[in-house]
């Protein structure tokens, strides 16, 4: 009787550590934003890792909003068909309090072979799902986005 009141106490109280684990009782999951819009396209990080999302994302929007010069210019993805991203060498003292003085180069490319050049936040996060789970990383370890396309419903 001693042994079974013992197997007993002992399952009773490890069943709430087993389901704080578990995430039953509220364990965190690790979930991305998802956008109004379903976007497809690759991203390139520095050590050139190359992985293709869906329900892609830059800081949880399906736009990409910088500056050009002073200006705040607010770019929807889907008229994006990538963005090249590189370190910032000389940022005006302005504009790198206004991307939280991480300041990135975004080499924007649109569909019509233009291109549009803006500084944003480096800290800002790049998300989307793949066939494995999601990914998360930020701007400032970004090489590329490429391949950017809308997926219609």
């Amino acid at each position: 009787m001693n042994r079974l009141s013992f197997m007993l106490t002992f399952l009773i109280l490890m069943l709430p550590v087993q389901a704080f684990s578990m995430g039953i009782l509220g364990g965190k999951t690790e979930r991305i934003p998802m956008p109004a819009k379903n976007l497809s396209f690759t991203v390139v990080d520095k050590l050139g890792v190359r992985s293709s999302v869906e329900h892609g994302s830059i800081n949880g929007k399906d736009y990409l909003s910088g500056y050009n010069g002073l200006m705040l210019n607010i770019v929807p993805l889907s008229n994006i068909t990538s963005i090249d991203f590189t370190n910032a060498a000389h940022t005006p003292s302005e504009v790198m309090l206004k991307v939280d003085k991480h300041p990135v180069i975004a080499i924007v490319h649109f569909k019509d072979d233009k291109t549009l050049s803006l500084t944003v936040n480096g800290l800002w996060m790049c998300y989307g799902m793949t066939p494995y789970g999601s990914i998360q990383i930020n701007l400032e370890s970004i090489d590329a986005v490429d391949n950017v396309k809308l997926i219609k419903k």
